[in-house]
């Protein structure tokens, strides 16, 4: 009876973030840019001037996928975004049972809720398409831990078309599999690499608009709590924040390379671990773009002796109203899901690199 009553309670807060997102007018920040965007490109001017709210950044494939979204009253285009957002999130939650248990909880619920600073609840309530942008790794991903390369390198081709970043996921072809990919990983880079060229070949003044704008785009955290936006509030200097990023990435990529030769064959976790990689060094990281490791969490939620203290640490951050005094209160704060992500990291190195011997 009390777990009836705690899914139903855990259930209702979710319907109250639900509610949230469709009914508060200061929701839908993201898609109230696209929306406007596609009423720009229908008017005949260029999609990436836009009045009012934040720029719109991405590349000039993404004008005539979503731009359909502006022929829809605002409202109505809320209602069906939340819809293929919903239908998106289905699909995920298939996927993520193919590498760890979900049942469905009242536990589950809180997680999926509030994990890695509520990452999963920004997506919804900001409007931004990252579930889309999940589905399209986490497919790809699924087809890696089948061995079907080619449906991988394709997934994740397409999928950084709309957000350049996801192309650093072609980095698990050389992490997941027994043996690096290489000739793999080479071929799906180029291919990524001429489908760009060609998007600028087609249209080039967007293209060069979309360069310009993402150029001028310096967000840290908390609204992009990456590794790298980190190491920009700690040296301000570009040229040296660059260099200390780019010895991070190589010691992050030595690290997790090293643990994988080494141990567990599990290819469950090592793409669990290829999430993890993927989101410490891509520079660029959102609040809501930590919904990618949310079966990464969930996993270490079913390992005994580590439910609470990843429970505590994962799904409980520190809020934002009780801020410590010191500066690394304030750091930790503002970079509380890249904090989760370090300890996720570390937790999946032990478990990737444990000998295959190992019964644990």
């Amino acid at each position: 009876m009390r777990r009836r009553v705690a899914l139903y309670l855990s259930l209702g807060l979710a319907a109250i973030c639900l509610g949230q997102a469709f009914l508060l007018s200061s929701s839908q920040w993201d898609l109230k840019i696209w929306w406007a965007m596609g009423n720009a490109f229908r008017a005949g001017r260029s999609p990436y001037i836009v009045e009012g709210g934040l720029p719109f950044i991405y590349p000039p494939i993404a004008v005539p996928l979503l731009a359909p979204l502006s022929l829809l009253p605002f409202e109505a285009a809320i209602a069906a975004w939340m819809l293929l957002k919903l239908c998106a999130l289905a699909g995920l939650v298939a996927i993520w049972r193919q590498f760890v248990e979900i049942r469905g909880t009242a536990l589950e619920v809180l997680y999926f809720l509030f994990a890695f600073g509520s990452a999963l609840t920004i997506d919804f309530v900001a409007g931004n398409p990252c579930t889309f942008e999940q589905l399209g790794l986490w497919l790809g991903l699924l087809a890696l831990s089948r061995g079907r390369i080619f449906w991988f390198c394709a997934a994740v081709v397409a999928t950084a078309q709309l957000k350049i970043s996801p192309a650093l996921m072609l980095g698990a072809l050389l992490l997941v599999p027994k043996e690096p990919r290489w000739g793999a990983f080479a071929a799906a880079s180029g291919a990524f690499l001429g489908l760009l060229g060609l998007q600028r070949l087609l249209a080039p003044e967007w293209f060069a608009q979309f360069i310009t704008r993402s150029l001028m785009v310096d967000e840290r955290g908390p609204d992009n709590p990456s590794l790298y936006g980190l190491i920009r509030d700690l040296a301000p200097d570009p040229g040296l924040s660059v260099l200390i990023w780019g010895a991070a990435v190589v010691l992050v990529a030595a690290l997790s390379l090293r643990a994988a030769r080494r141990g567990s064959g599990d290819v469950r976790v090592r793409v669990l671990l290829a999430t993890v990689v993927y989101a410490l060094i891509a520079p660029r990281f959102m609040d809501y773009s930590y919904e990618l490791l949310l079966p990464a969490g969930l996993y270490f939620l079913r390992r005994p002796g580590l439910t609470v203290p990843v429970a505590a640490a994962i799904a409980l951050p520190l809020p934002r109203g009780a801020r410590l005094l010191t500066q690394a209160g304030r750091v930790l704060q503002n970079y509380y899901p890249l904090a989760c992500a370090l300890g996720l990291f570390a937790l999946l190195l032990d478990e990737v690199g444990a000998p295959l011997t190992d019964t644990r």
